[in-house]
């Protein structure tokens, strides 16, 4: 076991504590849930406090159980006396998590010791040695008092994160920022406001899938100047994170003013607040995600066909419209993306992945087969990141990896995911129709590929937050601990379809 399982024993245990044992409402699950996290703090304890503690103490235990034998007349013990002394030499000098046999080894011989002598000090058969015994009961007493108020002590002080490689001077932010409260956002609101004097946020639910952003769903009364239902959309204060929703916030205000699916921008907040950090609000649309990162949930062909239409309006949408620089020459983007992934991955991936790295390469030799053409892309248009009512589309969401870049990117993602409901040649052919351009077949078939070096991003810098203690959230760990996995087996599966394997 590492220091990274201990981690996430403690995060489940918060998890336990702060968001599922509220919920319960059976005592015998109550009971049973205090116990699974008393457990899992207790396993967590041995791993990442038990090695430091016994680094400290174990040496002063042998030393305590060396002279209480010392202490021990032999006419009261017969050969116990000297196989105590060679059980205490057989036992192994142990490091790092290994310790936790050699204290145990100790403790108990300890014990057995005790026993023993307690044995004899009740039966009063010590004669003159009754006090030398008496003396070294309490020898081995006090030496385990000392481990155990010690250990005690060092697990109920905060587990210091591991030394960044980098050299940071920043102190980490174990819950990767404050979120947003009912009380905080109805101060926010009121600040923001002062023309609505009676403005209140009624309700706050946090929105599980983010992984880049935090979302929560919120509820306003006592005003016309938002709309009753809106979405916050919050940074992580993080070490390691990308894009920032003030980013997004321009480009989304100007898609939204051409007409196409995607929630209007009502207000940023670039600044920390008192919700925490910067945040943007938005409305809310109606309709539910079809999917996740990893596969369709609610098969949606139509939605499919709007989302066709819709990334060919934005890919023939000229990029200084939406505020985007175009630059003045076409260049190879999706090895510039290349490029920009592999970085990542190499400075924060916790985890080796022979796959991954491969994928890499293989991924840049086939983007510089030709260079390309420029667009606006959305950048991350899975049906995670989209809405549909009764299989029509009806908001496009999240637009924080939106830039110029190949149009080919848009379309790789859709078609890791629309191929599970239509033809891919539908989906091409009614995208062309709506006005989007001819993109080579290799160049989608490329993009599918980096859907998921993109991931191998996301969650390396999950767990490098996770590890060295930028955040406790158990999502960002359970994330990274798992995400990688599933990313590597679908990397697998595309490089052998594409007969790169």
């Amino acid at each position: 076991m590492s220091e990274t399982s201990s981690l996430f024993m403690r995060a489940i245990g918060a998890e336990l504590s702060e968001r599922i044992i509220p919920e319960l409402s059976s005592a015998d699950a109550i009971e049973r849930a205090n116990f699974s996290r008393l457990v899992l703090q207790n396993l967590a304890a041995d791993i990442d406090v038990l090695p430091e503690v016994a680094a400290e103490l174990v040496p002063a235990i042998r030393t305590a159980i060396a002279e209480a034998l010392q202490e021990l007349p032999p006419v009261a013990f017969g050969d116990k006396v000297d196989a105590w002394h060679k059980a205490l030499e057989d036992i192994p000098s142990e490091r790092g998590l290994a310790c936790q046999r050699e204290v145990a080894a100790l403790r108990s011989l300890g014990a057995e010791i005790a026993r023993g002598a307690a044995d004899v000090v009740r039966e009063r058969t010590a004669g003159a040695g009754q006090s030398k015994i008496e003396a070294a009961l309490a020898r081995l007493g006090s030496i385990d008092h000392r481990w155990l108020t010690t250990y005690d002590s060092a697990c109920n002080r905060p587990v210091a994160p591991a030394p960044a490689s980098s050299g940071r001077t920043e102190q980490p932010s174990t819950a990767a920022g404050p979120s947003p409260t009912v009380a905080t956002v109805t101060a926010y609101l009121q600040r923001a406001f002062p023309q609505s004097p009676q403005i209140a946020a009624t309700e706050v639910i946090p929105i599980p899938g983010g992984r880049s952003k935090k979302t929560f769903f919120v509820t306003i009364g006592g005003t016309e100047v938002l709309p009753s239902a809106v979405v916050i959309r919050q940074d992580y204060a993080l070490r390691y994170e990308g894009t920032k929703v003030r980013d997004e916030y321009q480009p989304l205000a100007k898609l939204s003013a051409m007409g196409l699916p995607v929630p209007r921008p009502l207000l940023l907040e670039a600044a920390e607040s008192e919700i925490g950090p910067p945040f943007m609000l938005v409305e809310r649309l109606r309709g539910t995600a079809p999917g996740s990162y990893f596969g369709l949930k609610t098969p949606c062909p139509g939605a499919f066909r709007d989302l066709a239409r819709m990334l060919a309006s934005l890919h023939r949408t000229a990029p200084a419209e939406l505020g985007f620089a175009a630059g003045s020459t076409t260049s190879n983007n999706l090895e510039s993306l290349i490029d920009q992934y592999e970085l990542k991955w190499r400075t924060n991936a916790t985890k080796a992945s022979p796959l991954v790295d491969y994928a890499y390469a293989w991924a840049r030799h086939e983007a510089r087969r030709d260079p390309g053409m420029l667009a606006v892309v959305h950048g991350d248009s899975g049906p995670y990141n989209f809405l549909i009512d009764t299989d029509r589309l009806t908001a496009v969401l999240d637009w924080e990896f939106a830039h110029v870049g190949d149009p080919a990117e848009d379309l790789g993602i859709a078609r890791v995911y629309a191929e599970d409901v239509m033809d891919w040649r539908e989906f091409r052919d009614i995208y062309v129709a709506a006005g989007g351009p001819e993109v080579p077949e290799h160049r989608v078939r490329l993009a599918m590929v980096l859907q998921f070096l993109k991931g191998t991003t996301l969650v390396a810098a999950s767990g490098r937050n996770f590890e060295e203690g930028w955040t406790s959230e158990f999502i960002k760990g359970a994330n990274a601990l798992t995400g990688l996995r599933l990313i590597e087996l679908r990397i697998a599966a595309l490089l052998q379809r594409f007969q790169a394997l």
